[in-house]
């Protein structure tokens, strides 16, 4: 129990850290929080509403919008309370196989403040839940309850399917262990699990199913330089980029982890629409083996005992330093509650505009989607799903409020007030007026959010 303390001072400063800067933004987390809102309103996942992920998630964010009282701010806290979790776990997994304390705090440190920790637990995008089925699936199966490991890991990737790696390197090996019993009851586990999880959607809606998720997915085109991604990835993440190839130099000791490394690389090459998000499914295994690379130093270069700590809190500190001056904000809206009080006093009939932000909005003040465009992706007007023409005649003949991205830099003479390709912007500035402009920090050139009342 002594030993657990320090461990849980450090979780406990994490979530204080988070929860003193926890903000509605501009983020994926508003379109799943606004598929928790229509399934309270008795809408059917893939039937009734696009979903382009596997649905065990959007099971779990029901049930955070529902222990949050249909709370948003409660429900961007839930990713940070996954983490807390997670390090935890770490903790705890890393400390019984080394019985050492040291080892063990390191590990949480690397974790809980690693840059990709800290920037992205800002969101609840079902990472960190999928990251947490995957590290139970690990102790599991370290444990050999191969059975339990097996439905864990369907858990995890039916998450996120970008967990797949995990998956691979799981059960490559259990493979390579040539015990068929146990490889079988890790199959299974993972087979019943897949059922259970996809039987309530293939029963009620098999074709949009496949549609939402195959169709959408494995069609997408990449977002963004895969190069621009692995450069972020190691100024940003330099320890994990040394322990992802340690673990290839290490794989003939610990194939478990080589694995992981090796599928991790296949996979960021391999698949076309990667975002730096993704490998989040990396970071709990990289902490996981850091106690391999810490013997590995030890033995090697015979390093003095406060050598590694200090590398650590040296990057820990950096990683703070640099979340906080230049990430901590990114996203946030400002006057979140005047936009929803105007919203409120307009009393539109309907809403319609950036995916950023407009799905959290139709949840938060009541008012339903324009023709049911809850989430109007520019990717489904490019691919002909929606026509923005017809939409936007629709919106100014129906009594529809108009979210817009804009930027505003009066220093350099530039007011855009609507950056969004899913409108048609004359008619908009023809037939529609602004009503509001916020600010916004978000990641490109749009700095405000504007609402265009079209009645």
């Amino acid at each position: 129990m002594k030993k657990i303390i320090f461990p849980l001072g450090l979780i406990f400063f994490f979530l204080i850290f988070k929860a003193a800067n926890n903000s509605i933004r501009l983020s994926d987390t508003n379109t799943y929080f606004n598929v928790a809102y229509q399934m309270s309103q008795g809408k059917i996942l893939y039937k009734d509403i696009f979903f382009s992920n596997f649905p065990l998630f959007q099971y779990t964010s029901f049930a955070y919008y529902s222990l949050g009282s249909k709370s948003l701010e409660f429900f961007y806290l839930t990713s940070c309370i996954e983490v807390a979790i997670i390090t935890l776990f770490i903790y705890l997994i890393t400390y019984k196989k080394t019985k050492n304390y040291l080892i063990s705090i390191l590990s949480c440190f690397l974790y809980i403040f690693s840059f990709m920790l800290l920037s992205t637990s800002d969101h609840q995008t079902g990472v960190f839940t999928a990251s947490l089925f995957g590290v139970l699936s690990y102790l599991f199966l370290q444990r050999k309850k191969y059975l339990i490991s097996g439905i864990l890991i369907a858990a995890t990737v039916f998450t996120k399917a970008y967990f797949l790696p995990i998956l691979l390197a799981f059960s490559l090996y259990v493979l390579s262990k040539r015990e068929w019993k146990n490889l079988l009851r890790f199959c299974l586990g993972f087979a019943i699990a897949g059922l259970i999880i996809l039987t309530p959607s293939l029963v009620q809606s098999p074709q949009q199913l496949i549609s939402d998720i195959f169709g959408f997915s494995l069609t997408r085109p990449a977002g963004l330089v895969k190069m621009d991604i692995l450069w972020f990835f190691i100024t940003k993440d330099f320890l994990f980029f040394i322990l992802l190839f340690f673990n290839l130099f290490n794989i003939r000791k610990n194939l478990l982890f080589g694995l992981v490394s090796v599928f991790t690389i296949i996979f960021f090459f391999g698949y076309q629409d990667v975002y730096y998000l993704y490998l989040n499914f990396l970071a709990p295994f990289l902490c996981l083996s850091f106690y391999e690379g810490y013997y590995f130093l030890k033995k090697n270069f015979n390093l003095q005992h406060f050598v590694i700590p200090t590398i650590i809190l040296f990057f820990v500190i950096l990683n703070l330093f640099t979340y906080v001056l230049h990430y901590k904000d990114l996203g946030k809206i400002q006057d979140i509650d005047k936009i929803i009080k105007t919203i409120k006093a307009e009393k539109p009939r309907f809403l319609y505009g950036a995916i950023e932000i407009t799905p959290a909005l139709i949840a938060m003040t009541n008012v339903p989607a324009l023709e049911n465009v809850n989430g109007a992706h520019e990717y489904f007007f490019e691919r002909g799903i929606y026509d923005k023409k017809s939409l936007t005649k629709k919106a100014v003949e129906n009594k529809t409020i108009l979210v817009t991205n804009g930027a505003n830099y009066p220093e350099y003479n530039i007011q855009q007030d609507i950056l969004d390709n899913i409108f048609v912007k004359e008619d908009i500035y023809k037939n529609c007026k602004k009503i509001l402009s916020v600010p916004a920090f978000s990641e490109g050139s749009s700095n405000r959010i504007n609402l265009f009342k079209c009645y």
